[in-house]
């Protein structure tokens, strides 16, 4: 799939959304952002996440902020197993300490890349959960990352 636009809705299971806050806060518990992504198969106007990814990354704490860097062995091993397993990289997701906001090195360096895809930021380190007021969602335009509303995440069921 070459692009995620006409994606409408993100459709993904309550297993795949508790695994996802389980990996934030277990890291921001230590004080330290991680990025969850999501990949899945697009049926229609819907992408269906069925897989939650937590690649190898390396986080840190500078005098500018946290930051988390994926590494180009670790996505090549993801880009392996999304082409065996049929699936798409959707979304990525990641917590910050205090409010959720897309920063310049959010902008600047995201790992979903393709045009449609969906950056979700989650507040307090998601100890508050995942999606709940507060977070921030955005998809990836030619403008580049534009902010979108958070009910383009739905919960299966």
């Amino acid at each position: 799939m070459n692009s995620l636009q006409g994606v409408a809705r993100f459709i993904v299971s309550p297993e795949q959304l508790a695994r996802t806050q389980r990996a934030l806060r277990k890291a921001g518990r230590a004080g330290y952002e991680l990025f969850v992504l999501w990949s899945g198969i697009a049926m229609e106007e819907e992408i269906h996440v069925r897989t939650c990814h937590v690649p190898y990354q390396t986080s840190s704490k500078t005098r500018s902020g946290l930051l988390v860097r994926v590494e180009g062995q670790a996505l090549h091993e993801l880009n392996i197993w999304l082409y065996e397993h049929g699936e798409t990289l959707a979304a990525q997701v990641h917590a910050h300490p205090t409010r959720a906001f897309h920063s310049d090195t959010d902008d600047t360096y995201p790992i979903v890349t393709t045009l449609g895809g969906l950056s979700l930021v989650v507040p307090d380190f998601a100890r508050r959960g995942v999606l709940v007021p507060g977070s921030a969602a955005y998809r990836l335009s030619p403008r580049g990352w534009d902010p979108v509303a958070l009910d383009v995440i739905q919960i299966a069921g």
